[in-house]
């Protein structure tokens, strides 16, 4: 014992470790009976003696080293402090050596009893080193990954050193996709906050924002009450100036996304402060992958929420969305026109409405047109639930303006988007008795250009369709032309006519051609137009030939 510790006072000195001239061989053998020792105090001088010799880098690697391995393992894992805090300084030194010989020595049983111990926990320090150790053997081996319970893993991801957090991440990932089950045994070992607290210090958060996000996930996780408390520290997240990582930050965007799947998440009082977040993401011009997840996780939470709803228009949202209308992306453009139909679904958001929308929805629509020849259907319903919800838009200018790009939408469009714009039409079409007559005839005459699209509809579309586009027709104005072209064999007694003809409709004044002299096959081609304001009912258009006498009569 006192040979022992002599040699542990001059080997703690780092000149005598460097002015040694023994291998490692010569050392390491003799020592590792001492740590066999049934007496306690050996085997503590013995483990310090060898922990001081490891720390030079030729002793680690050396293979003589290895033989130590199992003897530090079983120390490590004996309860007594003392023998564990220097077992697991000296396993510290040759865990990166000799990752496969701790394993094999029962090392991950033995340092995760280390790492979950409670009562008493054991001191930082030496909790850090036992997850050091374990990152280690981890790190060497993916196999090694199923060996470590997952409540281990969880635990390490509060250590301090970020190749240790790292190594759990991966290890608990990689359990996820094996197994997604085993999302619930990292929930209830406390990942979610292990990983909030990592997204917060903006440590790690690639992987962290991967793992939280494969979590919220799945479906049981989000039933679970501590994903609600989630939102609040992701929403920090993505408001956090210092968050500067994109992958993280689309991330974390994903996993509100999930959140916002579960009604009474959606609803919580901490879904205003996600709302928020993710209108101030979209102002950041960020990724189209990015725009897609915020602005698919902005429809749910305002679907479920007129708070929610009011949280988004009063960070400045309404704009921000009518500008992603006009994206070069369709997907981008139909999931912001839907988005706008949810926050325009009720009146909650009244102030809000205006002409400006119906004129960005418009151009959303003529975009799309033109640079891909479709129709985007989802601008085409935000445009019927708009006009439908807010009557007082439906006599505006930019409404008027709207009716050219429905009649092409009629033309050129799919069932489905005819079907919006013949409800947009009739929804019009039932105003125009009670608007200003100017602005009532003045969309009347640019939808009547519908009509001919309207009578081919009444012989190829759904029976569902009639009713609409019959009452369209039977209300839109329009102009009947008759052209009168020639006469052929126009003969009376006398010979040869002066023949001219008269048309009349109705009770209107009667309106005829020129007369053509001494001709029995008269040639006019003259043209006649009436204009209706609806089309006329029960009336006829009589043609009457004549010939005029040499008398004027």
């Amino acid at each position: 014992h006192s040979a022992l510790q002599a040699l542990v006072n001059i080997l703690e000195k780092p000149q005598s470790l460097a002015a040694l001239k023994l291998t490692p061989s010569q050392v390491i053998e003799p020592l590792i009976s001492f740590l066999e020792s049934p007496s306690q105090a050996i085997q503590q001088l013995g483990t310090e003696l060898l922990t001081h010799l490891l720390a030079q880098e030729h002793f680690q690697q050396d293979i003589t080293t290895k033989n130590a391995v199992v003897p530090l393992v079983q120390l490590a894992g004996i309860g007594i402090l003392n023998l564990q805090q220097t077992a697991i300084k000296a396993l510290e030194k040759i865990s990166a050596s000799w990752p496969k010989a701790v394993a094999d020595a029962g090392g991950i049983f033995e340092l995760s009893k280390v790492i979950i111990q409670d009562d008493p926990q054991p001191p930082h320090a030496l909790w850090e080193s036992a997850a050091f150790i374990l990152s280690n053997v981890l790190h060497s081996n993916a196999e090694y990954y199923f060996k470590a319970p997952i409540i281990v893993l969880v635990k390490m991801l509060h250590s301090t050193l970020e190749s240790t957090i790292t190594v759990a991440l991966n290890a608990l990932i990689v359990h996820e996709r094996s197994d997604p089950s085993s999302v619930e045994q990292m929930t209830e070992a406390g990942a979610i906050d292990a990983l909030l607290n990592l997204l917060r210090s903006h440590q790690c958060e690639e992987a962290s924002g991967r793992l939280l996000e494969a979590l919220f996930n799945n479906v049981r996780i989000r039933e679970m009450k501590v994903s609600k408390y989630a939102i609040a520290p992701l929403a920090q997240y993505l408001l956090d100036p210092q968050t500067r990582s994109e992958s993280g930050r689309l991330l974390a965007t994903l996993a509100l996304g999930d959140l916002s799947q579960h009604e009474g998440h959606a609803r919580a009082s901490d879904s205003v402060s996600a709302c928020r977040a993710l209108v101030s993401l979209l102002e950041d011009q960020p990724t189209e992958d990015m725009k897609m997840v915020a602005i698919c996780a902005l429809q749910n939470f305002v679907m479920r929420s007129r708070t929610n709803r009011r949280a988004v228009a009063e960070a400045g949202g309404i704009l921000v969305i009518q500008e992603l209308l006009l994206s070069p992306n369709s997907e981008v453009a139909s999931q912001a026109a839907l988005l706008i139909k949810f926050l325009f679904s009720n009146h909650t958001l009244q102030e809000y409405v205006s002409n400006e929308l119906i004129r960005s929805l418009t151009a959303a629509l003529e975009r799309e047109l033109w640079s891909n020849a479709t129709i985007n259907e989802e601008v085409l319903r935000t445009l019927n639930v708009i006009f439908a919800n807010f009557p007082k838009l439906q006599i505006s200018e930019a409404a008027t303006l709207c009716i050219p790009h429905l009649v092409a939408a009629l033309k050129s469009g799919s069932e489905g988007a005819q079907e919006s714009v013949l409800d947009t039409m009739c929804l019009l079409k039932h105003s125009w008795s009670t608007m200003p007559i100017e602005i009532a005839r003045s969309q009347s005459m640019i939808a009547a250009e519908a009509i001919p699209i309207l009578q081919m509809l009444m012989k190829t579309c759904p029976p569902s369709f009639h009713e609409r586009a019959d009452s369209l027709l039977h209300c839109l104005p329009g102009c009947l032309t008759v052209t009168i072209k020639r006469g052929n064999n126009l003969k009376q007694a006398m010979g040869a006519t002066n023949a001219f003809c008269r048309l009349t409709i109705g009770n209107g004044p009667p309106r005829q051609t020129k007369v053509v002299n001494h001709s029995t096959t008269p040639e006019w081609k003259e043209g006649f137009t009436w204009a209706f304001d609806v089309p006329p009912k029960g009336q006829k258009l009589h043609i009457i030939c004549k010939s005029k006498n040499t008398f004027g009569k």
